[in-house]
């Protein structure tokens, strides 16, 4: 399977040069993209396509950025949560997901979303959810209501542990970018 790449980008216009080189470097089908925000008249890469979700997330909240000729389908979920889907050739369902910081989201929101989803599935994102099971070093309301979730569901963190935000006015670290998947898919 080729690379998965998920990626906080926060804004192509600023990351737009690093996209390129690590697009050239992973060879990566797909590219898990959150708070993008496409600068006007900026185009994705040459190769790729932006999938946008269903709802057209104005914000530029999440999104897939997909090499050009990679078989796959758009899913259409029933969610108010900001996330672009596909299914890769039916045998995989990838999943771009962005939590806002300053806006919790109960275990219904993310159950009724998980639901929808087909198996397999990787679910890459921003959660904004703060735990020690994700490799944080402290938990908040949200890291904990996402920890039950997951122990709830049997699905699987795939983060190592590592760090996964850089806070450069603070210059703090935390794991909040993570990787989930289906436990038939996780190994």
């Amino acid at each position: 399977m080729d690379t998965v790449v998920p990626w906080n980008i926060r804004g192509f216009r600023s990351n737009f040069e690093e996209l390129k080189l690590l697009l050239n470097r992973s060879q990566s089908a797909f590219v898990a993209l959150q708070e993008w925000r496409l600068g006007e008249g900026q185009v994705p890469p040459r190769g790729y396509t932006l999938v946008l979700p269903q709802s057209g997330s104005p914000g530029g909240e999440a999104a897939l950025l997909i090499r050009n000729g990679t078989r796959c389908s758009e899913i259409d979920l029933k969610t108010g949560l900001h996330a672009a889907t596909i299914s890769l050739e039916k045998t995989l369902t990838v999943y771009s997901l962005y939590l806002p910081p300053n806006s919790p989201v109960s275990k219904l929101s993310l159950a009724e979303l998980f639901e929808q989803l087909p198996k397999p599935f990787f679910v890459l994102g921003d959660f904004n959810a703060h735990s020690p099971a994700c490799g944080d070093s402290r938990r908040d309301g949200q890291g904990r209501m996402f920890e039950e979730f997951i122990a709830e569901n049997d699905f699987i963190i795939l983060n190592s542990g590592e760090q996964t935000f850089v806070h450069s006015a603070y210059h703090s670290t935390s794991a909040i970018d993570l990787a989930v998947a289906s436990p038939s898919i996780a190994a």
